[in-house]
């Protein structure tokens, strides 16, 4: 696909958001499909806000640094969540599983947990949990133990289901995870972390499957965040660009979206050809932005992609010049395409000098690109550097990677040369090569327009001043192809090119009367020439 590159991944801050009534609950959402820095930001966010169960929202910030390895950040949230509600009994595990890391009476702490509730399957699925996150082997019995409780207390909750799928899919059981992930949702239609976790299980096996259960989980709660993120991205990653933008825009639109997200959605909306409103959401996050920010960067580098895309080469080449004008953030990479987009821009409005300086940078990162190739020739032509343009498209031709349209370049660019040394060495040198590969391409393209007329372009170069007929040959034949064309009209100009050598030719051998026929058909393609009109009245 096109490429998946320049901004995935990328983190993004500073943009306030308003949290939604799902607040917090997003949150644990994230954490239970281990995505623990997106969970953190959401619990944080959302922990003064009305509604949030602060206790709860604490357990699970805790349980997100005890992960990370930050033993005393954990220990503080779960402390924190015993002073917000003792009676909540969850914090007492996330105790619990501090001591049994650091050799205390975790047991005692679980014992106090379980006194908070009665059977209740969810707390001992935690307490497996804490067991399993300290040391699977060591604690594998009493994992075992807490698993059976839960089962016999409901073996319908979908934690103990889900819990057992983790398990699998850490033992890289791929299908086992998935057939438990898909029994927790079945007795919970409505569970996200199984859905999810399904979806995620299965989706390099099966990604329409997978796909087709977010989609349905989806159907059934369509403002939850993480369902709205999930399959914005398995469509992305499926090759559905347009499908994942347009979920990407919806979930965009939701309070408990990440702000690196609306980076994802530039990206996704240049992907689906959205360039309008691709520029126009990268400059708004600009704006939102401290212009030393250096996450500017990468939506300058989507502002440059998307004028050159909507062809505003003026504005191109300012977001081109803004781009490189910043400091590169130390984990950023300059890509080829920053390099040949700013070209392309600076070429389009007339700075060849500058945009050649750009193509040589791309050249740099990727010395075998053709294209690139290409328009470092075709701008050293423009600047009327024809050594320069015919060394690269020789580069080409000489690692066999060109095409026939390339020798027709090539021969034209060495008979500019020719045209235009003064040396006469440099001069010979240049008419050969010009001469050989306009008579490769023409074995290769037979009765072709354009190398027809360069042929007689040629052969009236090498004639000079001696108007001794070389070209007269090439100009018939590139008559008789003219003449099958049905649009004659389009091709008037190389009419005009054969007719008036032929008349000039023949005037100048004594054949008036032929010479005033080329020069009348000449009008013909010609019929605002007065000047031509005129003469051709006064010929006899």
């Amino acid at each position: 696909m096109k490429t998946k590159f320049f901004i995935a991944g990328l983190l993004f801050a500073g943009v306030s958001l308003i949290a939604s009534a799902q607040g917090y609950k997003d949150g644990i959402e994230y954490y239970k499909v281990d995505q623990f820095d997106n969970a953190k930001e959401l619990l944080e966010r959302n922990l003064n806000a009305p509604g949030t169960d602060k206790s709860e929202t604490y357990y699970y910030l805790g349980m997100i640094a005890f992960k990370q390895g930050d033993l005393n950040g954990a220990a503080s949230y779960f402390e924190k969540g015993v002073s917000a509600d003792a009676t909540n009994p969850h914090n007492y595990v996330g105790q619990g599983m501090l001591a049994l890391k650091q050799g205390g009476n975790a047991k005692a702490l679980f014992e106090q947990a379980r006194k908070l509730t009665k059977k209740d399957p969810k707390l001992e699925i935690a307490i497996a949990r804490a067991y399993y996150a300290v040391n699977p082997t060591t604690y594998a019995k009493d994992i075992e133990k807490c698993v059976k409780t839960a089962q016999k207390w409901n073996i319908k909750d979908p934690d103990s289901h889900i819990f057992l799928g983790d398990m699998d899919a850490d033992k890289k059981i791929w299908g086992d995870a998935a057939g438990k992930y898909e029994m927790a949702f079945d007795f919970d239609p409505n569970n996200v972390e199984a859905y999810v976790k399904y979806a995620n299980t299965y989706f390099n096996v099966a990604p329409a499957m997978a796909i087709e259960r977010l989609e349905e989980l989806n159907t059934k709660s369509p403002n939850k965040a993480l369902v709205q993120r999930q399959l914005a991205e398995k469509y992305y990653s499926d090759f559905q660009g347009a499908k994942s933008a347009e979920k990407y825009g919806e979930y965009i639109k939701n309070p408990n979206h990440f702000a690196q997200d609306e980076v994802r959605y530039v990206q996704l909306l240049f992907f689906g050809e959205k360039y309008q409103q691709s520029y126009e959401l990268a400059t708004n996050l600009i704006s939102k932005l401290d212009p030393n920010d250096s996450k500017v960067f990468y939506m300058r580098r989507m502002q440059l992609y998307n004028l050159i895309q909507l062809e505003t080469w003026q504005e191109a080449a300012e977001a081109g010049k803004a781009f490189f004008s910043m400091t590169k953030p130390t984990d950023a990479e300059y890509e080829v395409k920053d390099y040949t987009d700013y070209g392309r821009a600076l070429q389009e409005t007339g700075q060849n000098e500058a945009a050649l300086e750009a193509y040589n940078k791309a050249i740099e990162l990727n010395p075998q690109n053709t294209d690139l190739i290409r328009n470092m020739g075709d701008t050293y032509a423009a600047t009327e550097n024809y050594e320069k343009a015919a060394s690269y498209y020789q580069r080409l031709v000489d690692t066999n990677q060109n095409t026939s349209n390339d020798l027709f370049v090539l021969s034209r660019y060495y008979y500019y040369l020719a045209s235009d040394a003064q040396d006469a060495d440099v001069r010979a040198d240049a008419t050969a090569k010009a001469q050989k590969y306009l008579d490769e391409v023409d074995a290769l393209v037979p009765n072709n327009v354009q190398i027809v007329n360069q042929k007689a372009n040629m052969a009236k170069f090498l004639e000079g001043d001696e108007n001794n007929g070389k070209a007269v040959a090439a100009y018939q034949q590139l008559l008789k192809i003219l003449d099958t064309k049905a649009d004659k009209n389009a091709y008037a100009r190389y009419y005009k090119f054969a007719y008036n050598y032929l008349a000039g030719y023949e005037f100048s051998h004594g054949d008036k009367a032929l010479a005033k026929e080329y020069y009348k058909k000449w009008l013909e393609f010609d019929p605002e020439n007065e000047a031509l009109r005129k003469y051709v009245e006064t010929l006899k």
